[in-house]
């Protein structure tokens, strides 16, 4: 006897270390992420028993007070607690992702979400709950739906704060933005075939009764308005379109329109089935139950809708066995139209079942018990048409008049039920129209301030003509990513001095261009206005002023920046300075190129030794004919569409060698450009791509150099006479 209790130990121990190694994972946000259902392996759950604590609070609270979900889609059922729910994910890819975060369920009270950083620091954090307005909401979404921005390699735990004075069910689901307004709109479309099944039959019902003033024919026409009514607050459609200036609708609408519903299915099946007449003791059930739903029809507006809504839950079962009772004995005393009434609220029974089971919390949440009452109804609703219209048939043999009209009436609403089709298709079409309008002339408005920028730009950054008027022989090959670039370059002349840099800026596009009117604005205030020249001094200087401007104070402020190579020519002296951050100088002279390398530290940020600073390179030129090329890493770094490599700096050297056997830099600057174009082929472009070549000639040096010494002893005898005055 002692073996098999010592085996049922053994298997309930290892049953409790399984559950408590359950550990949680990091959701893993990749490239090709499309969506996922943040189950009970990714989600740890808090009960908040005091419905007091904050979010600092929670935070203090260690993990093993945290416990995984009963199954994927949570659900709490009726409980005064606040729930916290919190999950961790990580973006795999190498830039930012947008995720959508979805809670689908739409009937929930007070709803927080949080997103963290590795830190615990908020980087986002919104409020929200079908107490507050539909317009304050972050997305126009009948589930709640929140963006979640992802910054590169970095890893964010979500905090979800939820209280609600009805059933805490929170099936939470991540979403590809795409795909899940792709969802969206098919969720959007099978709604609108359902409420466009709802209409059809309330109209076709309506018409029926005023046809033949059955009055079972306008009860059912009230039921089918309750249904409506229920549905539109429990799938959130009527907040999102109809009432979401009003929040706390839902709170009397849902319990007010499950009474309503249990009210009119009881008096249209006491009429349907003649009960009074045919079964007396259950019409007095009947009567008694409608009394109950009456009675909490009038407390829905003054008691909470935790009590009401529960008690009309309640409700549901013992009016569906009683009608249902009715169907079968009416059809075992041969009443032929009873046959498609049991079959329907059979049908609404088990839809309504799984309903109020999970709004218990006693059945999972799952596409089955979310939208099973929906389609349970929409099934009842054209059953009991079916019903009624072999109701018809069956007095038909007694009234013929009524069987004809019947038949018309049959015809009538087949056509009408095309024609609402035929509208519902037309105004969705004209729904995707017009979004996709709208979203044209978003697109352009702001590829046009894009551009606009780029003027811009373009006006601020200096000229070609006057790399050129220094050196004719030069070219400069400038292919930004987007529109506006976030690669620059600078020329600039004083003290006989030609001042040359090449800037690659953090980012592209947008904040690269911003960045790049930064450098260049003080580029312009080092050189020309402080009559910086020595290329060390004014990076030196650049890092400085950026880091000012940036407010850069230690490692935990931005990284923003630069690295640019600078090169100076002095025409007197026929030498070069070159001075880098990051970025290399290429010199190439009788067909041999030798590489002047930055150092190893960009423009901006915190150095890792405040007291470094910049090497400066001085080269002597013989008199003889010397090219120099300076670049940003974007030609290197490019991708190809054959090798699916990147081009690297060693191929860009070799090509830089192999191409100063040609004596024009404009014959150079075309077959750089074509290299690339062959190189990239199909392949997307990764980064802007600069790249500046000029040639400087031995005898054009000695020439600028004694235009310049003329000038300067012209400067002197003209400014001589103004001193001896004086």
């Amino acid at each position: 006897m002692k073996k098999p209790a010592y085996t049922i130990r053994l298997i309930f121990l290892f049953l409790f270390i399984c559950e408590f190694s359950f550990a949680q994972e990091v959701i893993e946000i990749s490239d090709n992420f499309q969506k996922l259902r943040v189950g009970r392996k990714h989600l740890r759950i808090f009960k908040d028993e005091t419905s007091q604590m904050t979010l600092k609070e929670l935070l203090q609270v260690s993990n093993d007070k945290f416990a995984p979900p009963k199954d994927d889609s949570p659900n709490y059922g009726y409980t005064k607690s606040v729930i916290f729910a919190k999950f961790s994910l990580r973006n795999q890819d190498t830039k930012q992702q947008e995720v959508l975060l979805e809670i689908d369920y739409p009937v929930l009270d007070d709803v927080r979400f949080y997103l963290l950083d590795e830190a615990s620091n908020i980087v986002k954090e919104y409020k929200t709950g079908d107490w507050l307005p539909f317009g304050q909401r972050e997305l126009p979404t009948r589930n709640f739906v929140f963006s979640l921005p992802l910054e590169p390699y970095k890893t964010y735990t979500v905090v979800l704060r939820i209280k609600n004075d009805s059933t805490v069910s929170f099936p939470i689901t991540l979403w590809q933005p795409d795909n899940f307004w792709k969802a969206e709109n098919y969720s959007m479309w099978w709604f609108g075939i359902f409420y466009g099944i709802m209409l059809v039959m309330l109209l076709y019902n309506l018409f029926i009764y005023l046809v033949l003033r059955e009055p079972s024919y306008l009860l059912y026409v009230f039921n089918i308005l309750a249904i409506i009514l229920f549905q539109l607050s429990f799938n959130g459609i009527g907040f999102q379109y109809l009432w979401g200036n009003i929040p706390g609708f839902n709170h009397f609408n849902m319990p007010l329109a499950a009474s309503l519903l249990t009210l009119f299915s009881l008096g249209f099946s006491r009429l349907f089935l003649s009960t009074a007449i045919k079964q007396q003791v259950l019409d007095r059930v009947f009567i008694v139950l409608i009394a109950i739903a009456t009675v909490n029809i009038f407390l829905s507006f003054f008691i909470t809708q935790r009590i009401s809504l529960r008690f009309a839950t309640f409700m549901v079962l013992p009016s569906a066995i009683a009608i249902i009772y009715g169907g079968f004995n009416a059809l075992g005393q041969g009443y032929r139209p009873a046959r498609f009434f049991v079959v329907s609220w059979l049908v609404y029974l088990i839809g309504a079942l799984l309903v109020a089971l999970r709004g218990l919390g006693l059945a999972p949440t799952n596409f089955i018990t979310t939208y099973s009452i929906q389609i349970g109804s929409a099934i009842e609703v054209i059953l009991l048409s079916l019903a009624l219209a072999d109701r018809i048939n069956t007095l038909r043999k007694e009234i013929a008049q009524r069987a004809l009209e019947k038949e018309r009436l049959e015809k009538e609403k087949e056509r009408e039920m095309r024609e609402v089709m035929e509208q519902q298709n037309e105004r969705l079409e004209q729904l995707v129209t017009e979004r996709t309008q709208q979203l044209f002339e978003k697109n352009k408005q702001l590829t046009d301030s894009i551009q606009y920028a780029q003027r811009i730009q373009k006006a601020i950054l200096p000229s070609k003509d006057i790399l050129i008027r220094y050196f004719p022989d030069c070219f400069i090959y400038f292919k930004p990513r987007d529109i506006v670039s976030g690669d620059f370059y600078w020329f600039g002349e004083k003290d006989s001095k030609i001042v040359v840099a090449v800037v690659d800026c953090t980012g592209h596009g947008v904040p690269g261009a911003f960045m790049s009117m930064i450098g260049n604005t003080l580029l312009n205030q080092i050189v020309l206005e402080r009559g910086v020249t020595r290329p060390a001094e004014i990076l030196n200087q650049l890092h400085q002023e950026i880091r000012v401007l940036l407010k850069q104070n230690d490692e935990e402020s931005s990284k923003d920046g630069m690295d640019i190579a600078v090169c100076v020519y002095h025409q007197l002296h026929h030498i070069v300075e070159f001075a880098g951050a990051n970025n290399s100088m290429y010199l190439v002279k009788n067909g041999e190129l030798t590489e002047y390398k930055g150092d190893r530290m960009g423009i901006g940020g915190v150095h890792k030794n405040e007291n470094e600073h910049f090497n400066n390179h001085i080269i002597k030129l013989s008199n003889q004919d010397v090219t120099i090329y300076m670049a940003t890493d974007g030609y290197a770094d490019q991708f190809g569409e054959k090798s699916g490599s990147k081009f690297m700096a060693r191929n860009l050297k070799k090509m830089l060698t192999e191409l100063s056997h040609l004596k024009s830099m404009k014959a150079q600057h075309l077959e750089i450009n074509k290299t690339m174009e062959e190189w990239r082929g199909k392949e997307k472009q990764l980064d802007d791509q600069l790249m500046i070549g000029f040639r400087i000639s031995a005898s054009a040096s000695r020439t600028h150099a004694e235009i310049s010494s003329k000038k300067d002893v012209l400067q002197r005898k003209v400014e001589q006479p103004f001193k001896f005055t004086r």
